[in-house]
């Protein structure tokens, strides 16, 4: 059973903090003459309330209710809304979380599916005062939580690369089929990061041409760097999703590899018993040299038996012989 949205205040100006769980979304007002009012809801809740006490819009509020809503900016008239995914790490693959962010005023808004989020380093420097954050407006704050979500998408990675150079060291060596399990478990990982930081890149975009009137001028500098941000982690991940192909191409290249070593080895044994199974087919004839003196007459003579096998030894070592010379073995 899920847990009922929880809502969280932060308040705070050059000189004062507060932080502070309230159970409606009115209360927040009573903050208004902070610098900033960050409201931060864990759970998709109190849309309504949400509607009556900012006056958002109704067509960022039925975004949020699409479960499967992509990334998307809707700039109006008084409010900024950006609805993007959180991205985290589960055992055997990454999920993805809707994330709310308004910007309205002093006020900022964010709200996601569930409690935990990316921006614990973002409340720890608002507590301590650290950085810009007591010193600059709303739309600074908007700008460190959009660049802490893109920021999060660097571990991942790197642990996506470190799997993958694990992987390219076990592929060289074992062709078992969990390796190559492993390789297609890991660019699904790979497509599902991409797909879900692509829509970014338009978000970003627009973001920086019309929306920059939510923006200050000494905060407009940071839009260029969430684009070229997201730039930065497709370009990773395009790197990423080429090595995870080369992967399964070794993978494959290796066990072709093995099979033509084992289909060598075969034609150069066929090859050799080739004349020897020509030799004794030729003495498992059933002619009688009492007949005919053209009737095999080998079979009558004394050390016939022994000559043949000499002979048949000799023409294996030597054909042996033959292919190492020409470095077939």
């Amino acid at each position: 059973m899920d847990e009922a949205p929880k809502i969280t205040i932060f308040a705070y100006s050059d000189d004062k903090f507060e932080e502070k769980r309230i159970k409606k979304l009115e209360e927040a007002l009573d903050y208004k003459d902070y610098r900033v009012v960050w409201i931060n809801i864990d759970g998709i809740g109190y849309l309504e309330e949400l509607k009556n006490t900012f006056r958002v819009h109704d067509v960022t509020v039925k975004a949020i209710k699409r479960i499967k809503s992509r990334a998307r900016l809707t700039i109006l008239k008084d409010h900024l809304f950006i609805l993007l995914h959180q991205v985290y790490e589960l055992k055997g693959g990454l999920k993805k979380e809707r994330t709310a962010i308004f910007l309205k005023d002093n006020f900022v808004i964010t709200m996601q599916e569930r409690s935990g989020d990316v921006f614990n380093s973002i409340r720890e420097s608002i507590r301590h005062n650290e950085g810009l954050f007591r010193e600059r407006d709303a739309d600074y704050l908007l700008y460190a939580l959009l660049d802490a979500i893109i920021g999060n998408y660097v571990p991942i990675l790197e642990n996506i690369s470190s799997q993958m150079e694990t992987l390219e060291n076990k592929v060289l060596k074992d062709k078992d089929k969990e390796t190559l399990r492993r390789i297609h478990g890991i660019r699904r990982r790979i497509l599902f990061a991409r797909r879900t930081i692509f829509p970014l890149l338009e978000v970003f975009r627009r973001l920086r041409l019309e929306g920059r009137e939510f923006f200050k001028e000494e905060t407009q500098g940071y839009l260029e760097e969430l684009y070229n941000h997201v730039m930065e982690i497709l370009d990773i991940i395009e790197s990423q999703r080429d090595m995870a192909n080369g992967l399964v191409e070794i993978y494959y290249s290796t066990i072709s590899m093995r099979i033509n070593e084992i289909i060598r080895i075969l034609t150069v044994v066929s090859t050799i018993f080739i004349p020897l199974t020509f030799i004794t087919g030729i003495y498992g004839m059933n002619f009688n040299p009492r007949v005919s003196p053209y009737n095999m007459p080998e079979l009558n003579w004394y050390y016939g038996y022994p000559l043949t096998l000499l002979a048949m030894l000799a023409i294996a070592l030597g054909m042996l012989y033959y292919f190492k010379r020409k470095e077939w073995l």
